[in-house]
């Protein structure tokens, strides 16, 4: 009993974090922690304990060579720990787990612990390529005149904690942002021209996980000479159909012009 007195002391005057090891890992993955010994030989009593906020409480122990894990609900089913060497396990850890996590070893009167700083991330959401603006540009040298086209692309993607997105060009960062405001979305503009040979693509990361997506761009930004191939099938058809309808109402206005013309040199010639 007067080792989980002394463990409770540990804890109230144990405040300081900077001693603690830390440790990151993606939401649903399993979390495994050493005790910092290589094996529990004797009679050896093993508490792991974890803290967030200002609540601490106990997550699995092991005394006179039995385990309990029942301690913690929020852990119900998801806790083991090896009675051979003290690992604690937690399987399908989630982001609400993220704080102080220690162990605390006593054999005899010799004590000795471990702590762990637990950061669970979610995994980084897929970012999203849009197009924000097309200008053309037309320069002129002499006689020559040449105009220029370029496409302005945004990417975009959720914020989260730790999170940052940039683009590439191949396997060149060209530019990076974060925001540590969770509320809006992280966004990151990129200038191209249309005839730009080089491959882009944007990338999120946080520190488990990364998506990436490619700029594809006659379908981001497509030219109105690329959209039979790009723009799609119902967008060719539309613009077919409004030619169409211009060119029937042309033809129904010259007949409507020449009716009138004729009845005009009819009427006249009557007179």
């Amino acid at each position: 009993m007067w080792a989980f007195i002394l463990y409770l002391i540990c804890v109230e005057v144990g405040g300081e974090v900077d001693d603690a090891e830390t440790v990151k890992v993606m939401e649903g993955d399993v979390l495994n922690l050493q005790p910092g010994v290589d094996d529990l030989k004797g009679d050896v009593q093993i508490l792991w304990s974890f803290e967030s906020g200002r609540q601490n409480t106990r997550v699995a122990q092991m005394h006179q060579g039995k385990i309990y894990t029942h301690y913690n609900t929020q852990f119900t089913g998801r806790v083991q720990l090896d009675q051979k060497h003290g690992i604690l396990t937690i399987t399908d850890i989630r982001t609400n787990q993220s704080g102080l996590y220690e162990a605390l070893i006593i054999t005899g009167a010799h004590i000795t612990g471990q702590r762990y700083k637990v950061h669970v991330y979610a995994p980084v959401s897929v970012p999203a390529i849009r197009s924000s603006s097309s200008v053309s540009v037309h320069q002129s040298t002499g006689t020559q005149h040449k105009t220029e086209d370029f496409c302005s692309v945004v990417c975009s993607v959720k914020n989260d904690r730790d999170v940052s997105i940039s683009w590439y060009k191949g396997s060149e960062m060209l530019n990076q942002t974060s925001n540590p405001d969770l509320s809006i979305n992280l966004s990151l503009p990129l200038e191209l021209h249309y005839n730009d040979p080089e491959t882009y693509s944007c990338t999120a990361v946080n520190p488990v996980s990364n998506k990436s997506v490619r700029l594809h761009m006659k379908e981001i930004c497509p030219r109105q000479e690329d959209c039979l191939d790009h723009c799609g099938v119902t967008e060719a058809l539309i613009r077919l159909v409004l030619s169409g309808l211009v060119g029937i109402t042309t033809v129904g206005f010259l007949i409507e012009n020449l009716r009138f013309c004729s009845s005009q040199r009819r009427a006249a010639s009557s007179v």
